[in-house]
């Protein structure tokens, strides 16, 4: 968890045309969580507190301190969000960027979780991480199977074509 936070404290100023980049410009390899295609790149990230997250997000100037999950226990909820780079205006100059999320349990059964639209405005400068619309939040209960869930984003960009599928690890105890 604190690399992630660590991660996205270094990546957030900086994006690259065609990558994710790291603070001293070295480009990034994508990860199953942190993907790019062209200069479209998205990243899905779990956090026990959305609206803290959203928060913290929009009010810090500089470096946010994010806080990220990677485990959830029975009785509690984790949400997962999307930091996107790069989506393509359309001729009237908005992105149209959306997502859909599934839920995969211990056993390999996929759920379809929600989704909806992640970015519908015009696209933030060049070189600038941006956090997303879309959201799904779930809430694990006593009758849930403890074990490894993946949380799946399929992140589009409807005007440029380019699909993104990013997984979130998650960890489910008791």
């Amino acid at each position: 968890m604190n690399k992630l936070i660590i991660f996205l404290a270094m990546s957030l100023p900086l994006v690259a045309q065609s990558a994710w980049i790291d603070s001293t410009g070295k480009q990034i390899p994508d990860t199953e969580s942190m993907r790019s295609v062209g200069s479209f790149g998205a990243q899905v990230v779990l956090t026990p507190d959305e609206r803290q997250f959203r928060q913290t997000w929009n009010s810090t100037k500089g470096t946010p301190k994010l806080i990220s999950t990677d485990v959830v226990r029975l009785g509690s909820s984790v949400s997962a969000v999307i930091l996107f780079h790069g989506c393509a205006p359309s001729e009237k100059g908005n992105c149209d960027v959306v997502s859909e999320f599934i839920l995969e349990s211990p056993d390999g059964v996929a759920t379809p979780a929600g989704g909806g639209a992640v970015w519908s405005f015009a696209p933030m400068q060049s070189g600038v991480i941006q956090l997303g619309q879309a959201s799904m939040t779930i809430e694990f209960d006593k009758t849930d199977p403890v074990g490894n869930y993946n949380v799946i984003a399929n992140v589009k960009d409807k005007v440029s074509g380019r699909v993104l599928t990013v997984i979130g690890k998650l960890k489910v105890a008791k």
